[in-house]
């Protein structure tokens, strides 16, 4: 009978524990942008809690009344009532979204296309087929371009930081140097919006691992890749048409998927003209832009990733007619690979190298210059960038950390020819030296480290860089004004931030930060060419300082079901500020004078980004935002140059036809900009208002067609960083635009 019982009891353990384990289901957590899965998530279902194990699974059993909540510092929280969960339990895997930042940060995402943050932020449709980066950013809060040419290389300027003091990155690695002295060729000229997905800004010095970060970096992140079962052909083909300026562009890409690879090849052609303003003024701004780029990615087993990718670019017949010369031609090679390995053991989660180089072959002249009668002048000039980094990361469930190394060569050299037409010096032919091959050097390590701790989240990024300059071939009179050409830096940079999420809805942050870079390349060597505001001739330092922004950001939001409020206001103070004052050392080239980079001891700018985003009906949604800054120079007790004024923005779109018809209308206001440097012949802009309407469709998920008349009420109105063409002539922006874009995707 004993036996019996004993027996019974046995069967009767073993079956319950056979019946607990065939309920214990696994799920597996994975990337949605990578579907590589993700370890260390934390999970709880009522009484059941953990962590996913290595492979990404967790092992839980099914009730009827919890909901299933996961958490990840490096991604959303995501929830799942009973229903789902059961769904998710069939289907056998769970999808996490990376967290973007944009709430408990100074780091914003904007997507250009694709599925994670399509609905997230909205950009106006068809960025992918525009030529010029710079346009694109114009339409995210906060930027403001400086234009010299109507039609091509839009200069971003952010929260009042501009050129260099802004760190412009593809992959957060490739990155390209303007060979031209007034930066007809900014970086963001560069970079092909074909080819990218998101725009990730990382605003003010709170960010150090992609490199320096004065006043903010700009990454722009390519598509990553996606490998399948068996194999598959995809491709796309992008046009639009301007009707002020006759602008025409094209866009196409053509790639294959399969198990371990994925390639493709794009390619793109835009042809614009002159355009009329809203007085009916006609402004120069011809440009030709072309480029073809292969791209490649490698599964090299489940944990290994290779790619590679080649861009060449073009442009050509540039109209600039705020400079004294136009471009005329523009090629440039982009260089980029990666090696990445996933898993490495039990305390690294991954290891990433990357290598880039990018090649500048820049020409520009005067012979589309009727009035050029005296000389024909031509500026030949070339840049050589070649860097790398190596990066590892450590990712659990509370710790985000990413730590390495990384280096960047820049080279600049160029000279400027003059052959005389007329007088006593005709048919003699005068060589200027530009950039003096000058070359700089920077070598850093960092680390960028993430901590959840209960309901905050501490931030912590540094680095540390070593800076070398000189030049190789100093013209004599630029030597005679230093006793040495060469310098070295050390740069340290750091910053700290707490963020709380409060409950479902309120979160605050505040982010303090110091971030360091050296003078530019042009800032140190350019020899006596007027590429500033005014028309006087700018000199190069060697001996400059670095520039120290010190810059705290803090951050108040509320986001409901429907709603989504946030303000983030900004205080900086930037000593040794790169700046330049005028000089009573002779003019080299005839200008009225020469102005000398130098460092003046403080400079201070404050300001604000405002954003709201509300679902007022199922079909109607509105976004407002503001933006302004303000500047100052703390020595002369002047307004800083090159500040943009307050900026407005209210959009309205609504959502019909199962959203495959979208009507929208924005209207822009631009307050006056009184606040001017005139030491630097900086004018006043008056306020401006402009209203466009237009209409997004989409068929089919292949094709998409959007209308939109830009400017319908055809003001004439100049952005305040808009150079002038002449006296009196602003560089004003396109009256009454039509536009027309097609999308076909398969």
């Amino acid at each position: 009978m004993k036996i019996y019982s004993i027996k019974s009891f046995s069967v009767t353990i073993l079956l319950f524990i056979t019946i607990q384990v065939n309920s214990q289901k696994p799920i597996l957590i994975i990337d949605r942008e990578t579907d590589m899965p993700i370890a260390g998530v934390n999970y709880r279902l009522g009484n059941q809690k953990g962590e996913s194990n290595r492979e990404g699974k967790i092992f839980i059993t099914l009730n009827s009344k919890d909901d299933l909540l996961l958490t990840h510092i490096s991604y959303n929280t995501f929830r799942l009532s009973p229903v789902e969960l059961k769904s998710a339990m069939e289907q056998g895997y769970v999808q996490l979204i990376p967290a973007d930042g944009a709430l408990l940060s100074p780091v914003v995402l904007f997507s250009l296309k694709g599925r994670a943050l399509k609905e997230k932020v909205r950009l106006s449709n068809g960025e992918w087929v525009q030529h010029d980066a710079g346009q694109v950013l114009q339409q995210i809060p906060g930027f403001s371009a400086i234009k010299k040419s109507g039609g091509f290389a839009f200069d971003p300027t952010f929260r009042g930081f501009k050129a260099d003091q802004l760190n412009v990155l593809t992959n957060g690695a490739l990155s390209t140097l303007a060979a031209c002295p007034s930066r007809m060729d900014p970086p963001t000229s560069q970079v092909l919006i074909s080819q990218i997905e998101q725009l990730e800004v990382l605003k003010g010095p709170h960010n150090f691992r992609y490199g320096p970060a004065v006043g903010g970096v700009i990454n722009f992140k390519t598509s990553p890749p996606e490998f399948i079962e068996g194999h598959k052909v995809f491709g796309r083909i992008n046009g639009g048409f301007e009707s002020n300026g006759e602008i025409y562009r094209t866009e196409g890409a053509l790639g294959t998927k399969s198990k371990n690879m994925q390639l493709s090849a794009t390619g793109s052609y835009s042809k614009g003209h002159d355009y009329k303003d809203g007085n009916d003024s006609v402004m120069s701004a011809n440009f030709e832009r072309a480029s073809v780029g292969i791209h490649s990615d490698f599964l090299i087993n489940k944990k290994n990733v290779l790619n590679l990718s080649a861009t060449r670019s073009f442009a050509k017949n540039v109209d600039f007619p705020t400079l004294m010369m136009d471009l005329l031609s523009d090629k440039a090679w982009m260089l980029q690979g990666g090696y990445k390995v996933n898993g490495l053991g039990n305390w690294i989660t991954s290891w990433h190298t990357q290598g880039y180089a990018s090649f500048v072959d820049h020409l520009m002249g005067n012979k589309f210059r009727p009035g050029a009668v005296n000389m024909d002048a031509n500026t030949s000039a070339q840049t050589k960038v070649l860097g790398g980094r190596m990066e590892f990361a450590v990712i659990n469930s509370k710790t985000e950390l990413y730590f390495g190394i990384d280096k960047k060569d820049e080279w600049e050299d160029g000279n400027r020819e003059k052959r005389m037409l007329t007088g006593p010096m005709a048919g003699k032919t005068i060589i200027d030296t530009i950039w003096q091959d000058s070359r700089q050097t920077r070598a850093g390590f960092f680390a960028d480290w993430h901590y959840q701790l209960s309901k905050f989240r501490l931030s912590v990024s540094a680095r540390i860089d070593a800076v070398k300059s000189d030049a190789n071939a100093p013209a004599s009179k630029f030597k005679n004004q230093y006793a040495d050409l060469k310098s070295t830096d050390i740069n340290p940079s750091m910053s700290i931030g707490f963020s709380r999420q409060w409950d479902s809805q309120w979160f605050t942050g505040l982010w303090l930060g110091r971030g360091v870079r050296s003078a530019s390349i042009s800032e140190k060597f350019i020899n006596s060419l007027a590429i500033g505001i005014d028309p006087f001739e700018m000199l190069g330092n060697p001996q400059l300082k670095p520039e120290a922004n010190h810059q705290i950001d803090g951050i108040v939001g509320y986001k409901s079901a429907r709603s989504s409020i946030q303000f983030n206001g900004f205080g900086s103070m930037v000593t040794n500020y790169i700046s330049s004052v005028k000089t009573k050392i002779p003019p080299v080239y005839g200008g009225p004078g020469v102005r000398q980079y130098i460092n003046i001891d403080k400079a201070l700018l404050y300001g604000f980004e405002l954003s709201w985003t509300h679902k007022w009906l199922p079909v109607l949604l509105h976004q407002f935002s503001a933006t302004y800054t303000y500047g100052k120079n703390n020595e002369s007790k002047k307004p800083l140059p090159q500040i943009a004024p307050l900026d407005i923005r209210l959009l309205l779109e609504g959502s019909v036809w199962k959203n495959r018809l979208i009507p929208y209308s924005q209207i822009r206001y631009v307050a006056k900009q009184d606040r001017v440097a005139d030491d630097y012949g900086e004018v006043k802009t008056p306020e401006f208002s402009v209203v466009d309407l237009g209409v997004r469709t989409e068929f089919s998920k292949k094709i998409q067609i959007s209308v939109a008349v830009n400017n319908l009420f055809n003001k004439a109105y100049r952005e305040h960083l808009s150079r002038f063409i002449a006296v009196g002539k602003p560089l004003n922006s396109p009256g009454r635009n039509f536009i027309i874009m097609a999308s076909y995707n398969f």
